[in-house]
């Protein structure tokens, strides 16, 4: 497998690396300082804040990775939701690993003129099953009004490349219809 990292990413660490080291040294030359190693050790932590502030940037620019053309349709013969797609590399440098995140809500009632699955403070909080079963419910009495699924589509997905998916949900049996959103994680 190949790694995900570019040639940005490897450019990064070797500057982040050498003014470390340069810093490092400079500090071990300096005869009037008494405690060196907190100053080595601050450089340390400074130089890991950025190294992970830059990488998350330059994930931010190299992994563009485009969620098109998704559908969902409910089949009744098996109680489940096929979502399909297909993701695509938007950017010039390869990608390691793409998941997609489907998080379906209960659509239930409308409520005060609001759908049931708009979230509230109260309402996340309320909902919640281990502060349900401290309002005394029973584990039988708790059903969840969302559903969240991660799944792997597609792994070394090559620049401007695209991949086809299709991805499988068990329906809850409990919800009175759906409504639902996606998202993707690159690596």
């Amino acid at each position: 497998m190949s790694t995900s990292f570019t040639i940005w990413h490897y450019l990064d660490f070797i500057l982040i690396s050498a003014i470390l080291t340069l810093a490092i040294i400079y500090t071990l030359k300096q005869k009037d300082i008494s405690q060196k190693g907190s100053f080595i050790a601050t450089y340390s932590v400074i130089a890991l804040l950025l190294l992970i502030f830059t990488i998350i940037g330059i994930n931010g620019y190299t992994k563009q990775v485009l969620l098109v053309n998704v559908k969902n349709h409910r089949f009744l013969s098996t109680e489940s939701i096929i979502y399909t797609g297909t993701v695509r590399n938007a950017g010039n440098y390869d990608v390691g690993q793409v998941e997609i995140e489907i998080e379906i809500f209960d659509k239930g009632l409308k409520k005060q003129g609001r759908a049931s699955y708009e979230s509230t403070a109260f309402n996340d909080f309320y909902n919640d099953a281990d502060i349900r079963k401290l309002f005394g419910y029973k584990n039988s009495e708790i059903k969840p009004t969302s559903y969240t699924i991660r799944k792997t589509v597609a792994k070394e997905l090559k620049a401007r490349e695209g991949k086809q998916f299709a991805v499988s949900i068990n329906y809850p049996p409990f919800f009175q219809g759906y409504t639902s959103k996606e998202r993707i994680i690159v690596h």
